[in-house]
């Protein structure tokens, strides 16, 4: 009886760490919600200051920014785009900020390459996600 439960406590605690490293593997697949260029880099104050008017998605001319709805990643009605899916194309007139009426977004941006979006963040250590 004490080898078979030991047997199956073993197998038990190996099928939870395979399903852990399995989840934190998905996670890194499915990719982060990042916020459009020029935005507040503190989350909470975007938050605080985006209007959720779509503006920046409708100037987008590549169609990669979307409005979050209830089931995105991000809360409903902010902008956001998934890079893993279609990244940003860095339009070097920068029309998603200009179009930002609320100042979540730098509307005075004139160099793309300044933007500081999708900056690489380590999920787990262990796995180097």
């Amino acid at each position: 009886f004490l080898k078979e439960a030991t047997r199956t406590a073993g197998g038990l605690a190996g099928v939870g760490i395979l399903l852990g490293l399995q989840q934190n593997q998905s996670l890194a697949r499915e990719g982060v919600p990042l916020r459009p260029p020029f935005a507040l880099q503190d989350a909470k104050a975007f938050s605080a200051a985006c209007i959720r008017c779509g503006q920046c998605v409708q100037a987008c001319p590549y169609d990669m920014l979307h409005l979050a709805s209830l089931l995105s990643p991000v809360e409903a009605g902010t902008p956001y785009f998934i890079a893993r899916d279609k990244p940003c194309e860095m339009c070097p007139d920068i029309p998603c900020a200009k179009a930002c009426p609320s100042g979540a977004l730098d509307r005075q941006a004139t160099d793309i390459n300044e933007s500081r979006m999708g900056l690489s963040v380590l999920l787990d250590h262990e796995t180097c996600l």
